[in-house]
């Protein structure tokens, strides 16, 4: 499998499409949604995303088995335009969206809609620029290569742009006085600064401080009381899971900024490689030191700052550094295998060979699951 953020007008992410690819031609469709959906349930985990969840299966024949598929609402199928060339599997699709599963049409790039047939569907994923759906119809725009041309998609009428472009954040949006605040946190830990220096930073950043303090009372913590202290708060966390969660602070002081989208796919990919790292069974530490490099490895589409600069001002371990510089290192797999899940871009590399398919598409939804449940926070 692999994701793709959804991101709205106002460029807050809503949700993701999942790209699936299966394994066999014989399986049914409604199994391996069924199966898709499952893996989003976990022993410690959030379970369904609560956003926009768009299942694009890719080969599957439309069977009827979909009439036993109960979908929660706000998980939709993505139906290839081609399949509306048969009358059979129009009818199929009209029954399906009475049985109350939802539809998206992936459009042919460069060709028409077949309009007396998009009341099926309550989004169509096109081209930007192309004819707008009539009615009810919501267009998902897809193959923007810039955050301009994501521009120019919502004011042509789309409601989402599926996808988000690459490129960094403009060079002089520089970090938010909070985002600063964060990093120097950081590095505080990383040199294993005295809990009463730590204590008088947080107190120093009164925002940071009740946001700790929100997380460790969150369900995410078993505690035998309410934590009221900020060094009550730390201590609950370590020092070594502290500093992803102060990454997540990180995130959280950056929510009103345009780089929403970037940070929504950094912390995703931060979960994928703490999740891929867990499947594989290494140490709890390197579960966390995957996270981080993970979030940092598009601090920099984040921040319009280089990663050489960002890190530099961190004492981040000799590991997590040479994942995010020069793609070595114990971490550097698991990196190039999140990538590769997103589609954000990497150089082709190795991937840890301990991991099955089936290992990895867990991961990844375990992941997302995260993602959605810190959104929800946020």
């Amino acid at each position: 499998m692999g994701w793709s953020v959804i991101v709205a007008r106002d460029a807050r992410p809503v949700g993701f499409r999942l790209a699936i690819v299966p394994t066999t031609s014989a399986a049914a469709q409604s199994a391996v949604l069924d199966s898709v959906l499952a893996g989003f349930a976990g022993d410690d985990t959030p379970g369904l995303p609560h956003g926009l969840v768009l299942l694009a299966p890719q080969g599957l024949v439309l069977d009827e088995g979909l009439l036993r598929w109960s979908p929660p609402r706000n998980v939709l199928l993505e139906v290839p335009q081609d399949a509306l060339d048969d009358d059979n599997t129009t009818q199929l699709l009209y029954e399906v969206q009475r049985h109350g599963i939802r539809l998206a049409l992936r459009a042919n790039a460069g060709s028409s809609q077949p309009r007396d047939r998009l009341a099926l569907f309550q989004y169509v994923i096109d081209v930007a620029g192309s004819a707008r759906p009539p009615g009810d119809v919501a267009l998902i725009a897809t193959g923007a290569t810039s955050r301009a041309q994501c521009d120019a998609a919502f004011k042509q009428g789309a409601s989402a742009v599926l996808g988000w472009p690459a490129e960094a954040a403009p060079p002089g949006s520089g970090l938010q006085p909070q985002q600063r605040a964060v990093l120097e946190l950081i590095r505080m830990v990383q040199a294993n600064a005295d809990l009463r220096d730590l204590e008088r930073a947080f107190k120093a950043e009164p925002l940071l401080a009740y946001l700790l303090l929100t997380l460790v009372n969150s369900p995410a913590f078993v505690r035998s009381g309410p934590v009221a202290s900020l060094s009550q708060a730390i201590g609950l966390l370590g020092y070594k899971r502290l500093v992803k969660w102060l990454v997540l602070l990180l995130v959280i002081a950056s929510k009103s900024s345009r780089s929403l989208p970037a940070i929504y796919c950094a912390v995703a990919r931060g979960f994928a490689m703490e999740q891929l790292a867990a499947a594989a069974g290494l140490p709890v530490n390197a579960h966390d030191d995957c996270f981080v490099v993970g979030v940092f490895s598009l601090l920099d589409r984040v921040t319009g700052q280089p990663l050489t600069a960002l890190i530099g001002e961190n004492l981040l371990p000799p590991a997590v550094r040479e994942a995010l510089l020069a793609g070595m290192g114990p971490h550097a797999g698991y990196l190039a295998l999140a990538a590769q899940l997103d589609g954000l871009g990497m150089q082709a590399q190795a991937t840890p060979m301990v991991l099955d398919a089936a290992s990895i598409n867990r991961a990844l939804l375990l992941a997302l699951s995260a993602n959605d449940a810190l959104q929800s926070v946020v």
